[in-house]
């Protein structure tokens, strides 16, 4: 009867916006049937934490040598761990939800004095992000968790929304609106996923981990991860450590990892419902989810479902993205003369361009105007006229785990995911210039001219481009772990995972088809449109003097590009206790594991031409193979320690990977954690982190074509352009410092002070410098390691290698150029090249507080950039781009309150960037700081039908603060890289536990 009126709750409201996965404290702790015998005690926790899915902190030497007479039958979860502790010597206490720490029962602590982080007992039973250690003592690497109360508190739909809100997040790229906006610079977002950006060294540079695990990237070059590849209502924690961890993890852990722990445990049925709506425009956002599991003694089972659609959000409904003419908000006027109606051009000697002349009139639907009513001057339209500032989706993720004891000290478990994902988004409408001449019946002679060339939008012919692609991935990993008969654990796991993604661009203008519409072509008879059966292109109206024949003619073009990318790897780990000293065990991690990484992409181009072309392809492949290696060292500990020296830990990791296609690197890394006194924990870490370069950067077949650019005298010369893959990258290499410190203070309990100091030098990081810089390719210095000068009329050696570039495959011809015109060689294929200096400051502070008959928690979370230097060649001068458009700024910082008592709930939290500097060509001057307000309140029955069930509602932005305005040449007048253009958003959620 209770899962029929749960049901029934979750129907009523289905069609409701709702918000928040917390199972509530406040119900009913439920009855769990345990099968536990006796035996030792470090195997009984084992197996309690398995049924319970708790997690059990403690000490070696705390259940070294103690057994237990076990527990068989229903109990509590509380009453279990009572009855497993029964006679041991040893107690609990619960520091954190879900977190329980087993300890010795007599204290030389004072009572009711807080127990510091410095002091408490490492994890018995867990690995934390930053080690291979279980239960390392160190915590010499700054970690920060986001759990599922903390994101129902913060009211946001995902954890990928949150993990985007952090201060040490930087938006500039893994961000959908900055991908569609233009402001993520790396144009590598072909998914438009959501992706971690940590200390803005970009997606790529972050690396991202499923339990711990690597699973296949996603975008165009398949180098970053998914965030939305999981269900909400699956993820029990995310950790995330901002600091560098190659020694660890190998590849890509540069600005940090980020560490999804999925649930492993979870008896009964919890649903959840949420949906989000805008208060300006039209987005929408609805959540379904559901979770079902089963545990019992010695293993147990859970799979978790999740649905997700969300609007697209227009820039129509933006009064700064709508019109491209921001001189309203004290701007320029970013609308094109490619225009509509269309605008004439002449060619301007002085110049040497073709600049506007005429503008053809806007007249009534269907009426084409005479040559007097073609007057001097130009028409405007705004280029993003109708595109979409984020894409909508809908999103299907599954999860499921299961997990067996096989034995006292053999566990198995098996875990799979599965997302699909499709989306769609508008893009800009094709424009194009192009000639008119008397073929073409609608031809109007302006000022005697003999042809015409037209700037033209095809806004209102055809609309905006459309996009719709989809993503699918999975992954399957199966495991052992065997426990020693001392705390030695040996973890072994195979897995794969894999990810396709493809996206079609519709609506676009086939440029052999618009001239054959226009006459400039003779009829293809291998086509089915005829200009005499279905009429000419006329260009001189507003999008309402063609045909649909003709237009559907003259916007055939398409763009299909698919790619798929996978990761399939073995590991092996040991790790335990390889002797006591006076200052606590010394534990030491080895391990290796093997892996085989591939990617491979293809499509097809139809910009021009009678049929498509195959777009750039390739499928590649590498195998790395890494051996690893972590001790943790206490010196000092309480048998040894004394006043000013409570407890010393210095841990040290080194990592070695080989790869098949461009070599090895080692990573080290060194650590020192000290306590002085109680409450104060004193840490530091030096270490050295990598990226590989993606398959494609090394594997991408040589692409050769002409252009032309200019010199430092303004004439443009012919040049052969190179793009594609490098055989010889080399690895980006980064090195990282940490210092800090954690202070939880006796005199005030509840009360914790964090605070790290960090510095990365990132430096051979892979970029395209003369692609970068296209138009100073000739004329900067910099630039010239890669720009080769040559005279073919003159040097038969110059000539021979032209010749040989024009005739690589695929090379796009000379465009009618004479090889012995060329002057130059323009190399704009990846090379190690640039660097990037970041460092700065993290602040957190945690206050836990009563308050009447309730509670008060008061957080503060803040980053403070010192630098943001980035170097783009070795020749160049270092620009400083911290608070910059596009880049990070200098203070970023999120500040919440919550307020709990009894069923209630209320958290009121503020988010700040601070204002920057707008250095953009078209204005430089100041950009206002951003500060917004969101607001969360719930009530969680415990009484009657809704007992399990928790509805909040939650208001992000609840003053609708408006983006500071940024002058962007793209017309578009905000950053997406640091502020939203959502607005107000109201979401309404209910989770329900039965």
């Amino acid at each position: 009867m209770r899962y029929s009126r749960s049901a029934q709750s979750l129907a009523v409201f289905a069609s409701v916006v709702i918000c928040s996965p917390v199972a509530q404290a406040q119900a009913q702790a439920p009855v769990i049937t345990f099968h536990i015998p006796s035996g030792t005690l470090d195997a009984a926790l084992h197996r309690y934490a398995r049924v319970t899915g708790r997690q059990l902190l403690y000490k070696g030497e705390v259940v070294r040598g103690r057994s237990t007479k076990g527990v068989d039958g229903a109990f509590t979860a509380d009453a279990a761990l009572d009855q497993i502790l029964r006679d041991t010597g040893l107690d609990t206490r619960q520091p954190a939800t879900n977190v329980f720490v087993v300890e010795f029962a007599q204290r030389s602590e004072p009572s009711g004095q807080a127990t510091p982080v410095a002091d408490s007992p490492s994890a018995g039973d867990i690995v934390v992000t930053g080690s291979n250690i279980r239960g390392a003592a160190g915590q010499t690497a700054p970690l920060q968790t986001i759990s599922r109360a903390d994101l129902a508190r913060s009211g946001r739909a995902t954890f990928a929304d949150a993990i985007a809100a952090l201060p040490q997040n930087f938006g500039g790229t893994g961000n959908p609106v900055a991908s569609l906006s233009g402001a993520d610079r790396s144009t590598l977002n072909n998914s438009v996923a959501p992706a971690a950006n940590l200390r803005g060294f970009g997606s790529d540079a972050t690396l991202t981990l499923f339990n711990g695990r690597r699973v296949a990237g996603t975008g165009g070059r398949g180098d970053f991860t998914d965030l939305s590849a999981v269900p909400t209502l699956a993820v029990d924690r995310v950790e995330i450590l901002t600091d560098g961890a190659s020694a660890i993890y190998g590849s890509d852990a540069v600005g940090g990892v980020v560490n999804l722990i999925l649930r492993n445990r979870l008896d009964g049925v919890e649903g959840r419902l949420r949906g989000t709506t805008a208060t300006d425009g039209s987005f929408r956002n609805g959540i379904v989810g559901i979770a079902a599991g089963h545990g019992w003694s010695s293993g147990g089972i859970l799979i978790a479902y999740e649905f997700e659609h969300r609007d697209s959000l227009s820039a129509l409904d933006r009064i700064y993205t709508a019109t491209g003419d921001l001189r309203a908000f004290g701007g320029t006027d970013h609308r094109s003369y490619l225009s509509v109606p269309g605008t004439l051009l002449s060619y301007d000697a002085t110049a040497r361009a073709y600049l506007p002349a005429y503008a053809i009139p806007l007249l009534p639907a269907g009426v084409q105007p005479t040559a007097a009513q073609i007057v001097p001057g130009s028409n405007l339209t705004n280029p993003l006229a109708g595109t979409d500032l984020s894409p909508g989706f809908d999103r299907h993720a599954v999860y499921a785990h299961a997990d067996q004891a096989l034995s006292s000290s053999l566990d198995a478990f098996v875990e799979g995911r599965y997302a699909r994902r499709t989306f769609n988004y508008a893009g800009p409408a094709s424009s194009s210039i192009f000639l008119v001449t008397p073929a073409n019946p609608s031809f109007i002679a302006v000022a005697g001219a003999p042809f015409s060339v037209i700037a033209y939008s095809f806004a209102n012919d055809l609309g905006a481009t459309r996009t719709a692609g989809g993503v699918s991935s999975l992954s399957v990993t199966g495991g052992l772990t065997y426990r020693l008969g001392t705390d030695w654990t040996v973890d072994g796991y195979g897995s794969f995972s894999r990810e396709r993604s493809h996206d079609r661009t519709d609506n676009l203008v086939n440029t052999t088809s618009l001239d054959e519409a226009l006459g400039n072509l003779a009829d293809n008879p291998l086509t089915a449109f005829s200009t005499r059966a279905n009429g000419f292109f006329n260009p001189y109206g507003s999008g309402s003097l063609n045909s649909t024949a003709i237009l559907g003619f003259v916007g055939n073009g398409f763009a299909a590009l698919n790619r798929r990318s996978s990761i399939a790897q073995g590991a092996l780990k040991a790790d335990g206790t390889v002797l006591t000293l006076p200052g606590g065990p010394i534990k030491l991690a080895i391990g290796g594991d093997v892996r085989r990484e591939t990617f491979a992409r293809g499509g097809q181009l139809f910009y021009s031409g009678d049929v498509p072309i195959p777009a750039s392809s390739g499928n590649s492949r590498r195998d790395v193979k890494a051996a690893f290696a972590e001790l943790d060292l206490p010196l000092v500990g309480p048998d040894n320690g004394g006043p000013g020296l409570r407890r010393l830990v210095v841990s040290a990791a080194v990592r070695h990977e080989e790869y098949s296609d461009f070599g090895g690197t080692t990573n080290p890394k060194i650590g020192i954690a000290w306590t002085p006194a109680i409450g104060i924990l004193l840490r530091s870490s030096w270490g050295t982190s990598f990226r590989a370069p993606a398959l494609p950067e090394i594997n991408d077949r040589l692409g050769v074509g002409p252009t032309q650019l200019p010199t430092a005298s303004g004439t443009y010369v012919p040049v052969i352009y190179l793009t594609g893959g490098n055989p010889a990258l080399g690895a980006e290499r980064a090195r990282s410092f940490t210092a800090g410190a954690v202070i939880e203070p006796s005199q005030i309990p509840g009360l914790r002070i964090t605070t790290n100091i960090f510095s990365t030098r990132f430096r051979d990081q892979i970029g395209q410098p003369a692609f970068q810089d296209i138009l100073h390719a000739l004329t900067n210095p910099a630039l010239s390691p890669y720009v080769q000068t040559i005279n073919p009329s003159a040097n038969t050696a110059d000539l021979a290698r032209v010749n040989a570039l024009l005739a690589t495959p695929g090379a796009m011809g000379s465009a009618g150029i004479a090889p012995t015109a060329f002057q130059a060689i323009v190399d704009a294929r990846y090379v190690n090249t640039s660097s990037l200096v970041v460092s700065g400051l993290d602040g957190n502070i945690h206050l836990a507080r009563p308050l009447g008959r309730g509670r008060l928690d008061l957080d503060f979370a803040a980053t403070w950039l010192f630098t943001y230097d980035a170097t783009l060649t070795p020749l160049s001068a270092v620009q400083n781009k911290l608070d910059t458009t596009g880049n990070p700024s200098a203070i970023r910082f999120r500040t919440s309150a919550t307020w709990t008592h009894g069923i209630l709930s209320a958290t009121g939290s503020g988010n700040y960037v601070n204002g920057y500097l707008d250095n953009n060509a078209q204005s430089y001057g100041p950009v206002s700081a951003f500060f917004t307000l969101d607001a969360n309140a719930g009530i969680a029955p415990t009484r009657g039908v809704l007992k399990g069930s928790r509805f909040a509602l939650s208001v992000e932005n609840a003053l609708n603060a408006k983006p500071p305005f940024v002058n962007q040449a793209t017309g578009l007048g905000f950053d997406a890289a640091n502020a939203s253009p959502f607005g107000r958003t109201i979401a309404i959620e209910i989770t329900t536990k039965f």
